[in-house]
């Protein structure tokens, strides 16, 4: 028998109105808009947010294995909290996010790799933000760390499973964990189906968004190539892919 995932509900328990009584943010199924309305009445800060959000990984990521990489402490210390000019709080605003291993963010101090999945790229610590990272970071967003990914995209040699890297191991589908994870973004489609962050991202070059999403039960969006920038991202194709 297949195991599955059991389903849970977190929920972040607060000091009340002085009454004795408590608030409760639920994490399962959380949305950006559920998040920045918890924000706007108090009931929850972005720092406690990414703490229920490490929780949830260290509990179900070493049986799915969907993530390479955190960084913790570039995470909390993180200046969610930062409004714009106008006094109004950017889209993102203290919204976690994890991002595809071949997609380079700096990190707080350079901590996070971008390997692709692969062993030969260990200690490749960007010295800069890709193009979509720097915008994710302007949006309000928090980077949690990297999610894994069929290494070198799935175009490192045939027969390959999907979403097996020697950095990540063999990713699992969080809801038939027998069942195939599907192509080389696997690793952010687990992510989200698992709770394990609000926003996870992607690179397609030939269905390595579409497919995970599909088979893990998550809604994925492929832009139009060219629509997101593919600078500081290890890609297949400047024709086909893109981010997303």
């Amino acid at each position: 028998m297949a195991m599955t995932l059991s389903v849970c509900c977190l929920l972040l328990v607060l000091a009340g109105d002085g009454r004795g009584e408590v608030a409760a943010f639920e994490l399962e199924e959380a949305t950006i808009e559920s998040i920045h309305r918890a924000l706007a009445t108090g009931e929850l800060t972005s720092r406690r947010l990414v703490e229920l959000y490490l929780r949830r990984i260290a509990s179900v990521d070493p049986t799915l294995h969907a993530i390479i990489e955190l960084d913790p402490d570039g995470a909390l210390a993180a200046d969610a909290a930062a409004r714009s000019s106008s006094g109004v709080l950017p889209p993102l605003h203290g919204v976690p996010v994890l991002l595809k291993d071949n997609i380079a963010a700096a990190g707080d101090g350079g901590v996070l790799n971008a390997t692709a999945g692969s062993l030969a790229m260990v200690g490749s610590r960007p010295a800069r933000d890709a193009g979509v990272v720097e915008r994710l970071r302007r949006a309000g967003a928090v980077l949690l760390g990297t999610a894994s990914l069929s290494e070198w995209c799935n175009f490192r040699g045939p027969g390959i499973p999907a979403d097996w890297s020697p950095r990540g191991g063999q990713g699992r589908n969080p809801y038939v964990p027998s069942a195939t994870t599907c192509s080389s973004s696997s690793g952010s489609a687990i992510a989200a189906a698992a709770n394990m962050a609000a926003v996870t991202i992607g690179t397609e070059t030939d269905g390595s968004i579409m497919c995970p999403s599909s088979y893990n039960s998550v809604v994925g969006i492929k832009p139009t190539v060219g629509l997101t920038s593919s600078a500081g991202v290890i890609i297949i194709s400047q024709r086909m892919d893109t981010i997303g």
